[in-house]
């Protein structure tokens, strides 16, 4: 067991430790951001209706999607698995979401300001709150919601649709690149830190050893 969660305990602390260090140095005052700004800037002069697209597209990670996707994915496995299930789900993508407020609170960095945003925003820009919720909602869905057989095509699936909203955000102009950094790896280590919690909790009652797969098989 000690062997299992040495790997797991560094993944955590490495995940942590870009948070910190995006959350220090990015910005407008961090190069790699500004110039990336600057760039996409041009890059919407140039390209309206790849633009608007992607307006479109990164709705996939904002509350208008994910909060009635994740509480009718907590309505069927509270019908078809267990009530246990369906408020962890909960519990992790809910949780989460707070605490990404709570952190862009605490952190009070200002969004890029160099260019009319294309969408409404009305927070403050770090960590990305597109980045983050969709991590923790897409990633949450595959672990809870696929058979185990399949989990990590699903993850792998979940992983590359979050990426993808996340990349749109800069290109909006409404967050730094570190911004979005940092959401990704928040939503993995608050829904891999959870799943293990609940993981544990489940072995726990049915008098099994704990493991990443004693989810329900489908």
């Amino acid at each position: 067991m000690m062997r299992t969660s040495l790997p797991r305990l560094g993944i955590g602390l490495g995940l942590l430790l870009v948070i910190l260090i995006a959350g220090i140095i990015g910005g407008p005052g961090f190069m790699p951001d500004l110039h990336t700004d600057m760039h996409f800037i041009r890059w919407r002069a140039e390209h309206v209706e790849q633009t608007r697209a992607i307006l479109a597209f990164t709705q996939l990670g904002g509350s208008v999607v994910l909060v009635p996707l994740g509480l009718a994915v907590a309505a069927w496995l509270w019908v078809r698995r267990s009530p246990r299930e369906a408020l962890w789900f909960l519990f992790i993508t809910m949780s989460g979401r707070i605490m990404v407020e709570l952190i862009k609170w605490a952190v009070g960095r200002p969004r890029p300001a160099f260019d009319p945003y294309p969408v409404i925003v009305s927070v403050k820009s770090f960590p990305s709150g597109h980045a983050s919720n969709s991590t923790l909602t897409y990633v949450s869905i595959a672990l809870f919601l696929v058979p185990a057989r399949w989990r990590p095509q699903a993850l792998a699936a979940a992983m590359t649709l979050a990426v993808a909203i996340g990349c749109t955000r800069p290109m909006l102009g409404v967050h730094w690149p570190t911004d979005i950094l940092a959401g990704w790896c928040f939503g993995l280590l608050w829904v891999g830190f959870w799943w293990q919690v609940s993981r544990r909790g489940a072995a726990a009652a049915s008098g099994c050893s704990p493991a990443s797969d004693a989810a329900p098989q489908g």
